[in-house]
């Protein structure tokens, strides 16, 4: 298994992985989520957010891609609640369904830990959606906690 930065020629390998996570929550919340989106306007929006200066792609490969991570590193300005701070916020984690429970989301977080670090970050942050279970165990397994979680409600009265 090797570990290295993506580029924009792996985007079409990385489309392909993220479908079945796109079809999950678009089953999930489809009046969030997009179904059955041109494969090209997928592939464009992921050329631009691994080209975007912020951006740290990283793809696992055995011969081909297998799995990939999208962080982002943000500089939070001071408010007057917060402190200034940086952090790496995590877009995704996608990993092929038959290499999963082998190390490799574990592997991609360390690489992205390292990173951050070398940046002088001290967090790093992900949102997972309500229903996505099997993604919050994932995630607790791997040391993330809750510190932060957002509600929704429906603004429309019935029968609109």
């Amino acid at each position: 298994m090797k570990i290295r930065t993506a580029t924009v020629s792996d985007a079409r390998a990385l489309v392909a992985l993220n479908q079945s996570v796109q079809d999950m929550h678009a089953d999930a919340i489809p009046e969030r989520f997009r179904r059955d989106v041109p494969e090209e306007t997928v592939e464009h929006a992921f050329r631009a957010m691994i080209q975007a200066p912020s951006s740290y792609w990283l793809v696992t490969e055995e011969d081909q891609p297998i799995a990939f991570v999208s962080a982002e590193f943000r500089e939070r300005e001071e408010s007057w609640c917060l402190v200034r701070h940086r952090v790496c916020y995590l877009a995704g984690i996608v990993v092929a369904p038959r290499f999963r429970r082998r190390g490799i989301a574990r592997a991609l977080l360390d690489e992205v830990k390292r990173e951050a670090d070398a940046r002088d970050v001290a967090s790093i942050e992900l949102d997972v959606w309500a229903f996505n279970e099997q993604a919050r165990q994932a995630f607790t397994r791997l040391g993330f906690r809750v510190v932060m979680e957002r509600m929704t409600l429906s603004a429309r009265t019935p029968n609109h």
